[in-house]
Parts: structure tokens; C-alpha cells; sequence
């Protein structure tokens, strides 16, 4: 999510941005936060709350320590403070303002067809009932290393399986 789009744009800027649309795509796999990191802040929030536990326990604490100062608490605590913050509210304003240009190529999983998606931001009321829109993908809860898959659901598409060239292939 790299643009906003602006009312007071030049004639050159809305024929670059038409030739970016119509000529660009994402890959996005799985539950992959960072292409949904400045725009779809309500995917971030479940992907957050779904990490606490795994976030709690990556923290160096002995177990006891770590029960006795309820650190998952504390991170909850700090997210929800985070996002009543004045200056926070204002970055998350400002923030879903961005949006992917072009179509975004989504693998709900590894061997899933892909789907092909159009991010019309944050502020887009589907009130045609349009399909494929990257805000109808939801965030879905993960069992397991959450930490961990989290770089396998945004690495993906660059180290594969199936989405990248092995790399024996880039080599060549």
C-alpha cells in the first residue's frame, strides 16, 4: 500500500496512475500483514490479538515472573492505549488513506487457486455488492508458531514453494 490518491492531481498524474493500474499487481499469500500494513489496520488488529499469546511468551521472562506482572495483559493493555493515543489515531487517519494500485493476486493457500482482488481503501462503502475486494479477505486465527509464520505468510511468494523460481533457478 504505497499511494494515496489525491483530488488535486495534474492530468499527467492521473494518466501515470491509470498506466500504474492497469499495469501492476501484488502477490499476497496466506495471512501476510505487510501488504495490509498502512491501509487494512483492521486485519493488523486481529493478527495482533491472535499473537498476543505467542508475543507473551516470546518475551525472555521466567514463567512465574511472567504470570505475577500478566504480561499478555500488558501487551493487550499497550496495543488498546496505542490506539486511543491522539497521535496514534492521527498516523492510523493518515494510514488508511493508502492503498494498493492494480490488481492483487491473493493465495488463500499454498496449492489454492489465486484470486484476483482490487483494494478500493479503506473508506470504500461496497454499497454494489462488488466481489473480490482485498477488504473481503479476513484475517484467519492461526494455530501454531504464529512468530514464525508470519515470515512464511510474507515470504512466500519470493522463496516459494510454487509462487517463486526455486533457487537453483536464480542462479543461472
Amino acid at each position: 500500500m504505497t499511494t494515496v490518491l489525491l483530488d488535486n492531481a495534474t492530468p499527467a498524474t492521473d494518466k501515470f496512475i491509470e498506466d500504474l493500474v492497469n499495469n501492476s499487481c501484488n502477490i499476497v499469500y496466506k495471512n501476510d500483514v505487510v501488504p495490509r500494513g498502512y491501509g487494512y489496520l483492521s486485519f493488523i488488529e486481529d493478527f495482533v490479538e491472535d499473537a498476543t499469546d505467542d508475543l507473551a511468551k516470546a518475551i525472555p521472562v521466567p514463567g512465574i515472573l511472567k504470570r505475577m506482572i500478566d504480561v499478555q495483559s500488558r501487551i493487550e493493555d499497550l496495543v488498546d492505549d496505542a490506539t486511543e493515543n491522539e497521535a496514534v489515531g492521527s498516523l492510523i487517519e493518515v494510514f488508511s488513506q493508502y492503498r494498493h494500485l492494480g490488481n492483487i493476486i491473493h493465495y488463500a493457500e499454498e496449492d489454492a487457486k489465486p484470486t484476483v482482488l482490487k483494494d478500493m481503501g479503506a473508506f470504500h462503502k461496497n454499497t454494489s455488492g462488488e466481489k473480490n475486494l482485498f477488504r473481503s479477505v479476513k484475517y484467519v486465527p492461526f494455530k501454531g508458531d504464529i512468530i514464525a509464520e508470519f515470515m512464511v505468510w510474507h515470504m512466500a511468494p519470493i522463496r516459494g514453494p510454487g509462487l517463486a523460481y526455486p533457487p537453483k533457478d536464480l542462479m543461472k
